[in-house]
């Protein structure tokens, strides 16, 4: 502890007067999930008892509330910021924290806060005594606080990860509440004992499944809760929504396993929870495979509606950006015609006339779903697939404890280097074919009816213009190749790039590729 003379402070303009000391008094609470600021307001309290026999002046409280101090902090700390700033100008002479955890729990906040302190000649009050930075003594005994303080945080990080685990290989609830569910506690100890079906929220969830099962598409569900004013997942800290909802927002609900009935550890599934699934496993793997379906995620840039065909959906087969559509310069009276070209800076390697590439495109199309062969990839059973797709995910989630326990028992000396070589032979191509028996083929019904009419070219025709561009662009890659030099840029077969990787279910023809459905 520093002598009485760190009580005050000289004023350097009048030497002979002793000025008292500009307190700042900065408190910090970790968790404060009612926004009560209790905590805080005692850490204040006991602060201001200490100032006040002392003389020192408290001129600027500061506070951070729900704010972690540790290394694994993921919100910044405006109120130590602020403070630091403060002490660096010179505005303050002292600084005040209940304990030095408060300050932080991490040994380089304790460096920026003794060289803080240093330059400025700020002294430090903490748990009743006044510590100086200037003083060898003190600046070791502080950083032996702020080390204990770290060392800390790291037990409690442990803990709190073995609980986690623990709780997950339990199937019990732990974290954010889902979306769709509330937690129920007792009554007389406050205990949390578990986490049921929301009555509202739940049942919305349902409707969502539902709706995206029967082809709704994901925007319309958003569009439809938001007319509603359904408050969002998100909420501010004074409990409002803090932004509407969107189609993301939709999405990470029903890609969540939670509301199928699954406990999820570190991103993955790993068995069933206590609590009552909102959906069958059945139906949440069906929406999976439906929201992975490229032909659900056409997305149209900005609010204007194209007016081409393949304007942003063909692409330039030298850097793999969207062509764009643009009008040639018009001659007199004759119309403007539509060329799509490559406007990526460092490219402008493509050009090519719209009619020409948007007839061969379409031809192609047709063609390619006419084909028996082609539509059968297309329109599988369903059923099928989703009772195929559920046993390949128990039977993956086998295999692969089945390795694990192979590497853990060589790491602790039970399994020869030899005999896990041996394991990792047979079951790493067992886990391979569980993981392709995964794949999501591609599902969608104006497809399977276009492959099913009676003429595709009538029924192609009656299409909206949105809708077959959504089909060009779930079906086929369409990439424009520059033209060789001896065909003077003309015509759209040499323009053609033949691929016949058999590997990804690839079509040649006209740069046109079908995207992966493995």
């Amino acid at each position: 502890m520093g002598s009485l003379a760190h009580l005050s402070v000289m004023d350097k303009s009048k030497p002979s007067a002793i000025t008292p000391v500009r307190a700042l008094i900065y408190a910090r609470a970790s968790q404060d999930r009612l926004r009560l600021m209790r905590s805080i307001g005692d850490q204040i309290s006991d602060c201001r008892s200490w100032c006040q026999p002392l003389g020192w002046t408290v001129v600027r409280v500061l506070r951070d509330a729900d704010r972690s101090a540790s290394q694994w902090r993921t919100k910044d700390r405006e109120g130590f910021q602020e403070a630091l700033q403060l002490i660096e100008s010179g505005k303050v002479d002292g600084f005040v924290t209940w304990e030095p955890s408060r300050a932080g729990r991490d040994l380089e906040i304790y460096l920026q806060l003794r060289a803080a302190c240093q330059a400025a000649g700020v002294l430090y009050l903490t748990q009743g005594r006044v510590f100086d930075f200037a003083r060898s003594d003190d600046s070791f005994m502080l950083g032996f606080e702020f080390l204990r303080a770290e060392a800390d945080a790291h037990t409690m990080r442990e803990r709190q990860i073995r609980t986690v685990r623990l709780l997950a290989e339990k199937g019990r609830p732990h974290g954010r509440i889902p979306y769709g569910y509330r937690r129920v506690y007792d009554t007389s100890t406050g205990r949390l004992i578990g986490q049921e079906p929301d009555p509202h929220t739940g049942e919305l969830v349902r409707l969502m499944a539902r709706r995206i099962i029967s082809g709704t598409p994901v925007g319309t569900i958003a569009n439809d809760l938001q007319d509603w004013e359904e408050p969002t997942p998100q909420k501010s800290h004074d409990g409002k929504t803090t932004s509407g909802w969107t189609s993301m927002t939709v999405k990470q609900i029903m890609q969540n396993p939670t509301i199928a009935g699954k406990r999820v550890y570190r991103g993955e599934i790993i068995g069933d929870a206590e609590w009552e699934p909102l959906i069958s496993i059945e139906d949440f793997t069906r929406i999976q495979r439906l929201l992975s379906d490229p032909s659900r995620r056409v997305h149209e840039s900005g609010t204007v509606t194209p007016k081409s065909l393949l304007s942003h959906i063909a692409i330039c087969d030298c850097c793999g950006h969207p062509l764009r559509r643009v009008l040639d310069r018009s001659h007199g009276d004759a119309p403007r015609k539509v060329r799509y070209q490559c406007r990526f800076r460092s490219c402008y390697k493509i050009s090519i006339g719209a009619a020409p590439v948007e007839e061969y495109v379409v031809d192609y199309a047709l063609a390619w779903l006419s084909h028996h062969a082609n539509a059968a990839l297309l329109v599988g059973d369903d059923d099928e697939w989703i009772s195929q797709s559920v046993e390949a995910r128990e039977h993956l989630a086998k295999q692969e404890a089945r390795l694990q326990a192979a590497i853990d028992g060589c790491a602790n000396g039970d399994v020869s280097l030899g005999l896990l070589s041996g394991i990792e032979k047979k079951l790493v191509p067992m886990i391979e074919h569980a993981r392709y028996q995964l794949a999501l083929p591609i599902v969608d019904r104006a497809i399977r009816d276009l492959v099913n009419a009676e003429d595709i070219s009538i029924t192609w025709n009656g299409l909206p213009f949105s809708e077959q561009r959504r089909i060009i662009k779930a079906l086929f890659e369409v990439r424009i190749t520059p033209a060789p030099r001896r065909s003077g840029g003309r015509g759209v077969p040499t323009r053609a790039r033949r691929d016949h990787s058999t590997s990804r279910r690839r079509w040649d023809g006209a740069g046109m590729t079908r995207l992966s459905s493995s």
